[in-house]
């Protein structure tokens, strides 16, 4: 009788047990789901950016153009007006970048940024271009060299941007090729756009928004 009650007795403190350990778990179980549910989620992006951008040559819109690929040379120039128009009438960028940009309020507060991406023999390359020192973010194959034409005196010479300050502004870029850039295998794709906050990159650091505009530069 004593080994019977002692037996029950057992039973008893081990399903007790068990009943605890379970109802903790489960408590922490609800505990978490509730956590995870509470986690706000991230809003959608929406790109309400209503700059149009373009990239142009001569006051003609450029969005394919083929030109030699030589060692130690110009590539291509390229000026930023805020439009889309097939041909703004004039190739005086000072001009026209102050023209179209007239057009919208606080484009102060929009940045030109802008993207290069070709093949190599060996890799791709994908770079974003926001500031002078980017300069060489190509290299061995491309410099950029980014240009403030508005802020400059009527028929003076200037050289490309090397230090920002609060009025500089990206009107035009010169691709340069160098030594290697006969390891490029593709069409070179350089697209300009616009910019107002962070969010307009993603978790790599590419834009996504939809100010933006490409030029297809194949190699003649």
């Amino acid at each position: 009788m004593k080994k019977y009650i002692l037996l029950l007795t057992i039973l008893f403190f081990v399903t007790g047990c068990t009943d605890v350990g379970k109802k903790e778990l489960d408590e922490k179980d609800n505990i978490q789901e509730k956590e995870e549910e509470n986690i706000p989620e991230e809003p959608a992006y929406v790109d309400e950016n209503p700059v149009v951008v373009g990239l142009y040559q001569n006051g003609r819109l450029i969005s394919n153009t083929t030109i030699p690929f030589n060692i130690n040379s110009d590539i291509a120039s390229f000026d930023v007006y805020f439009t889309n128009e097939e041909n703004v009438g004039s190739s005086n960028t000072k001009r026209n970048f102050t023209k179209y940009a007239a057009n919208y309020e606080n484009i102060n507060n929009y940045k030109i940024g802008f993207m290069v991406s070709f093949e190599t023999n060996d890799i791709p390359v994908n770079k974003v271009i926001l500031k002078p020192k980017d300069t060489y973010i190509l290299n061995p194959y491309i410099y950029n060299y980014l240009y403030d034409d508005v802020h400059q005196a009527d028929g003076a010479w200037y050289s490309h941007i090397e230090e920002l300050n609060e009025n500089t502004v990206y009107s035009s870029i010169k691709l340069y090729a160098t030594d290697k850039i006969n390891n490029i295998t593709s069409p070179i794709t350089l697209t300009v756009f616009t910019y107002d906050t962070e969010d307009d990159f993603d978790e790599e650091g590419m834009y996504r928004g939809n100010s933006r505009h490409t030029v297809i530069i194949n190699r003649k």
